[in-house]
């Protein structure tokens, strides 16, 4: 696929075409998300305050007792969307689904703890670890490379 940018100062927003000899599955989905990408703004909350998320303060979105949290560096923040949302919303991101109740931002992961048994947990920047069930295995391997 070809890709080109052009700078048109006249311009006051951003204009996209897409030049293909046939709508395929790829032109469709390509298409289907850049239309969809209004200005979504997250929000969490925690002691009676809002506060407006950014991606890359957002290490994990985690559910517990059927809410849904952001852990950022502010702390654990509740959020109203449901994870298979969050899922949606964060499709073709850094943010990778890892079990049922867990979905993580790749750009906050330190390292990988990979046992014998193949299991895998994960380590963020800020120490704390979460567990990679094994359904969710391989989709984590082909998205890192591994």
């Amino acid at each position: 696929m070809k890709v080109d940018i052009a700078i048109k100062s006249e311009l006051k927003e951003p204009y996209i075409v897409v030049y293909t000899n046939e709508i395929t599955e790829e032109i469709q989905h390509i298409v289907q998300r850049l239309s969809n990408t209004q200005n979504k703004v997250l929000t969490g909350i925690k002691d009676e305050k809002i506060f407006l998320l950014e991606n890359d303060e957002i290490y994990c979105f985690y559910s517990e007792n059927k809410k849904i949290y952001a852990k950022t560096d502010k702390g654990n923040l509740w959020v109203k969307q449901k994870l298979y949302q969050l899922e949606e919303m964060f499709e073709g991101t850094s943010f990778v689904r890892i079990s049922n109740s867990c979905i993580v931002n790749v750009n906050k992961i330190k390292n990988l703890e990979i046992s014998f048994s193949g299991a895998i947990d994960i380590v963020f920047k800020n120490g704390e670890k979460e567990f990679v069930s094994r359904r969710y295995v391989s989709k984590i391997k082909k998205y890192l490379g591994i």
